[in-house]
């Protein structure tokens, strides 16, 4: 029977929860939810009690249809005499406002008051203010069968009265109190005045838009203040802006350490609550609350080691604006705010964990980075950080996980693998990848770091900075549930060639979000799939290599003639190889276009495409096209401006070239790591030996070393000539003067057919 009563009991609670939804959660914040900070109530307001001394001094009426008069009757008749209320929950009762209930007594008179220590009235709808002429001055009865007027006095008039329960009691040992959701919009006077012990106050998921001057007077000894979610809206649906009764509305909180006030709508204006808060305060969240300016003095008085500014949009382009913080931050989370600079955080020196996800950031600094020696965790998922080919995540020595996921990294160099070889845990998917053998030994680094190293969690120095937010909590759980590189049918022979592997390991690792290009094919494949670097060509230095050829020649010359063409195939082995490459491209280039055949008589669109990467883009937009077009008369075609929508960028990289009189190239080091810039490189080659013309320009920004170009280029640095950018300014007219030449030149020509067909 009893087991019986017990599904009648769930099922029945299971329907009310359903008819009471929880409050939607929106994206999480550093500070996460209340019940992340807490473990005596869930989401829904049901008490979660684990000790049995406690939960014999709970009493859990949440969902209950009338709590007053259940609650007196369990005090009065069935608690045992040594038992003490401690923990109450009226949550989701249905409850107009706080019912006077702290007055009633147990069997050995003591009041509720006295003994609560936890109470939460979460998902109440209280009401609010009073209609004019009406006098909401009631109460329950001790039975909670009916409600009486206490008086008619107009002085109680226009007050608000979802409250009233509070008025007039003092709670000795009140703790924490849970006011989530309960539809309130006004924090009155006085309000909390008599919770002197109080250390934790939930009043987030409200709709609060007014407090008044002394509402928080008495809670000397608050701890945290979770005022997040809170939206208010007039009559016509528009946000309502919070008002404060004081500028400084958080003055009385002397010993506040936490306070949460994310997804609430702030002004300007509200910057002075923050301004008026201590020297104790250690966490802040203002994550996604509309502001977008920060004054430069306004973490002076703190010493905030953890902030929340996220989905905030230009909230740190200020000046200064994190000014007094250099030497205490640990943990920052400053997601979405369209942030561009990375050298704001110099000389944060105490910070661990950096989360920057979703930004403009493409240029980490080393000028910067070496002043940040505390941080463990560094996240620059969806930004611009392109290849790199210095030391710079190697300068923070405590660095241990590093996401790099979703930027605009191309390729993989040696010299980025060695500067990640010490970092322990590392995220570069969904990066738009050209195939390479370091691609390969780096998939096989990571994957022999999995058979010879253990996960460990990463840990603060010192303090305990777990409290109040989930910061080493999120990644430390991405370290414990992530997908591992797992090589089957594989010993200890399959990671001979790559000796030293260091101790990194991928993140989550998803062979669909580890895939790259073959530029020569023009398809996509596993990073697994690719061939690895032989390790006795790891580290060649090809301009040594070509330096040393005079006396391998000469050493040619005295092998017997019948090894000779055996020794010339093994020394040319590479432009062998690339001969064929480019016959296969011929070949594969060959089928575009290939019904379209244009005359003499050809009409281009175009006096000359022009190629180039996002880095570059500034040079070519402030210094080239004017030039070009302003006092060349010549026409260009970029494709950010000329290509087609609704077309392929294949199809409008063809179409384009095909359209144009000549091809320029604008050749730096970034644009030999941009997969389409390479493309365009090799289809300016097939056009040359297709058509045997001559229209094709080459513009170096920057030398590029030997080993650093892919052998188109260089076999088109050895037959074309090319024009180099000065760096003296003094040299720049001679410059433009050789290009105008050049262009005209090229415009002047009489029209041939120009077709890559």
């Amino acid at each position: 029977m009893t087991m019986f009563l017990r599904a009648i009991i769930i099922s029945w609670c299971l329907f009310h929860s359903s008819a009471h939804p929880p409050w939607p959660k929106p994206p999480q914040c550093l500070t996460g939810y209340m019940t992340d900070v807490q473990k005596w109530v869930d989401e829904t307001g049901r008490l979660i009690i684990t000790n049995l001394e406690d939960e014999e001094n709970s009493i859990d009426l949440s969902t209950s249809a009338n709590p007053v008069q259940t609650l007196h009757q369990k005090m009065t008749l069935e608690r045992k005499s040594n038992r003490l209320v401690k923990y109450l929950s009226l949550a989701r009762c249905q409850l107009p406002r706080v019912p006077p209930i702290f007055q009633l007594r147990d069997s050995q008179l003591r009041t509720l008051a006295s003994t609560l220590e936890y109470l939460t009235l979460y998902g109440n709808s209280f009401l609010g203010m009073s209609n004019a002429g009406e006098h909401y001055t009631l109460t329950f009865n001790a039975t909670g069968s009916s409600i009486m007027s206490l008086s008619s006095s107009p002085q109680r008039q226009q007050v608000d009265l979802w409250s009233a329960g509070f008025s007039a009691v003092t709670f000795p040992n009140l703790k924490e109190l849970d006011l989530r959701a309960c539809s309130i919009q006004v924090l009155g006077p006085n309000l909390f005045r008599g919770m002197s012990r109080l250390t934790s106050l939930y009043i987030g998921e409200n709709e609060i838009y007014f407090i008044d001057a002394t509402a928080f007077y008495g809670l000397k000894r608050l701890v945290h203040l979770d005022f997040s979610r809170n939206k208010a809206f007039d009559e016509n649906g528009n946000p309502k802006n919070l008002i404060t009764g004081s500028y400084f509305a958080f003055q009385h909180l002397e010993s506040l350490v936490s306070l949460d006030m994310s997804y609430t709508k702030l002004m300007q204006r509200n910057l002075g609550m923050i301004k008026s808060l201590g020297k104790s305060l250690k966490s802040l969240s203002i994550c996604e609350t509309g502001l977008n300016n920060l004054t430069e003095d306004i973490f002076m008085t703190t010493s905030l080691q953890i902030l929340d500014v996220s989905r905030n949009n230009g909230i740190l382009n200020v000046n200064k604006a994190l000014r007094g913080l250099e030497q205490n931050l640990v943990i920052l989370n400053a997601q979405e705010i369209g942030l561009q600079s990375f050298d704001i955080f110099r000389n944060f020196t105490k910070l661990m964990i950096l989360q920057l996800g979703n930004n403009e950031i493409n240029n980490i600094r080393d000028v910067t980075v070496k002043t940040l020696n505390k941080i463990k965790i560094l996240d620059l998922n969806r930004n611009r950080i392109s290849s790199w080919f210095e030391p710079i995540y190697s300068l923070m020595p405590e660095l241990r996980f590093l996401s790099l996921n979703n930027n605009n990294i191309n390729v993989i160099t040696q010299e980025m693998i060695q500067d990640m070889m010490n970092i322990e845990y590392v995220d570069i998917s969904d990066n738009f990848l050209v195939c390479n053998c370091h691609s390969k030994d780096f998939y096989k680094m990571a994957a022999k770091n999995e058979i010879i190293h253990k996960d460990h969690l990463i840990k603060p120095d010192g303090a305990d900075y777990q409290l109040f937010h989930n910061g080493f909590r999120f990644y430390n759980a991405l370290i414990l549930n992530r997908s591992k590189i797992t090589l089957e049918d594989c010993d200890s022979q399959c990671f001979e060639d790559i000796g030293d592997s260091g101790k990194f390991r991928f993140v989550d690792y998803e062979a669909d979000n580890y895939v790259c290009m073959l530029i020569p094919e023009s398809k996509t494949t596993y990073i697994a799939d690719v061939n690895s670097c032989e390790k006795s060509a790891r580290d060649v230095n090809y301009e040594q290599q070509l330096a040393g050829g005079k006396h391998k020649l000469l050493a040619l010359l005295v092998i017997p003639c019948t090894l000779l063409p055996v020794a010339m195939i093994f020394i040319f082995r590479r432009h062998i190889r690339y001969f064929f490459i480019t016959m296969r491209n011929s070949a594969m280039l060959s089928l575009i276009n290939k019904n379209e055949v244009v005359d003499d008589n050809t009409i281009f669109n175009y006096d000359v495409f022009v190629s180039y990467c996002n880095e570059d883009r500034g040079w070519v937009l402030d210094h080239l096209l004017p030039h070009m077009e302003q006092e060349c008369s010549i026409s260009a075609c970029l494709h950010e401006r000329d290509f087609l929508v609704g077309l392929s960028i294949l199809e409008n990289i063809v179409s384009c070239m095909d359209r144009s009189r000549s091809i320029m190239l604008i050749l730096s080091q970034q644009f030999l790591l941009s997969q389409w810039c390479q493309f365009e490189m090799h289809l300016a080659q097939h056009r040359l030996l297709e058509t045997r013309r001559e229209d094709l320009t080459l513009i170096l920004l920057e030398e590029i070393p030997r080993r650093l170009r892919p052998n188109t280029l260089h076999y088109l640095m050895l037959t074309k000539t090319y024009i180099v950018w000065p760096k003296d300014e003094a040299e720049r007219p001679i410059f433009w003067k050789r290009l105008k030449k050049t262009l005209i030149a090229q415009k002047a020509k009489p029209t041939e057919n120009v077709s890559l067909a």
